[in-house]
């Protein structure tokens, strides 16, 4: 298992910390990246997402998640 492998394991397990309705913040780095990919799975769920920088941001309108703000 390479390291890309591992990262996308841990996204996904991040997810069940994730519940509808909620406002996800998100950090940044390559671990993040995986994680904004696999919250695309739950775009319709949850309200929105912010993010710790611009390329999580960039990330997050590829994925048409709802972006709310950029967190400072």
């Amino acid at each position: 298992m390479d390291q890309l492998e591992m990262k996308k394991i841990a996204a996904q397990a991040a997810l069940q910390f994730v519940k509808p309705e909620m406002i996800v913040g998100v950090g940044s780095g390559s671990t993040v990246n995986c994680f904004i990919e696999a919250l695309g799975s739950m775009k319709d769920e949850i309200k929105g997402a912010v993010a710790a920088s611009k390329n999580s941001e960039e990330l997050l309108k590829n994925m048409v998640l709802k972006y709310l703000a950029q967190m400072m």
